[in-house]
């Protein structure tokens, strides 16, 4: 927040749906850099998989549907001159493809 100037004001889009304004976007992408789901400015599959295991772990079926959703998400994610924009489209397609995720207020 602090590398670019986001305020509380900023993190209210979160509730929201993406995709979020651009501090908002910065913020989510280095959320999602500082739990392995973006590395180097690009979406990491295996990060996800990490990331959402724990919820899944002793459900093959949910575990498989997180899969998809990886892989999906990876085929669909394409690098972006804005390295915040990441952040939005990672969201977007999560929340696409395992609308579940999306915790909202």
């Amino acid at each position: 927040m602090v590398s670019i100037n986001a305020t509380e004001a900023d993190l209210e889009y979160l509730r929201d749906d993406p995709p979020f304004p651009h501090k908002s976007a910065c913020v989510i992408t280095c959320l999602l850099e500082k739990v392995g789901v973006a590395k180097n400015g690009k979406y990491s599959k295996t990060g996800f998989m990490v990331t959402v295991s724990p919820l899944v772990l002793h459900n093959m079926k949910k575990l498989e549907h997180m899969k998809n959703v990886s892989e999906n998400c990876e085929k669909e994610i394409k690098p972006n001159e804005d390295p915040c924009q990441l952040g939005n489209e990672i969201t977007i397609c999560v929340f696409k493809y395992a609308p579940e995720l999306h915790f909202k207020s």
